[in-house]
């Protein structure tokens, strides 16, 4: 078994054995979409000026982004940045979902830096962007 073949087996069986509480101290991201943040920053900044209270924190800033459908699963500080993993459930006629949300404070206010998406198609193993089929 060649170096790819076991670094691949055991990325299979870490995300099969992570797989049913969410495996989020690592999925494994292969592609994502970016989705669009400027008219988000825009109503950022104006909730701050206006001191709303979902405005002043990176969980509820992210909640209030990613919206009712998606639950907030973790919250990673990394390069000065905060990234906030969201995740939707999977039903038949959708995928699990992954917002990936990064955000910094810039002159004491919070700005989106990227949001991205991606999916875990039914019995995928990994996030992207692929078409899922809706066969069974």
């Amino acid at each position: 078994m060649g170096f790819n073949n076991a670094l691949r087996s055991l990325i299979i069986f870490s995300t099969l054995v992570c797989g049913t509480a969410f495996a989020l101290e690592q999925p494994i991201v292969v592609s994502f979409a970016d989705q669009p943040i400027n008219k988000f920053n825009q109503k950022l900044e104006l909730a701050q000026q206006q001191d709303r209270s979902w405005s002043q924190q990176p969980e509820s800033i992210s909640a209030h982004y990613a919206g009712s459908s998606f639950q907030l699963a973790k919250v990673k500080k990394y390069q000065g940045k905060v990234v906030t993993y969201n995740v939707s459930g999977a039903s038949e006629q959708h995928p699990k979902m992954l917002l990936i949300l990064s955000m910094e404070k810039q002159k004491n206010r919070w700005k989106l830096d990227a949001a991205r998406l991606t999916w875990q198609c039914k019995n995928g193993l990994h996030f992207g962007t692929d078409r899922c089929s809706n066969n069974h």
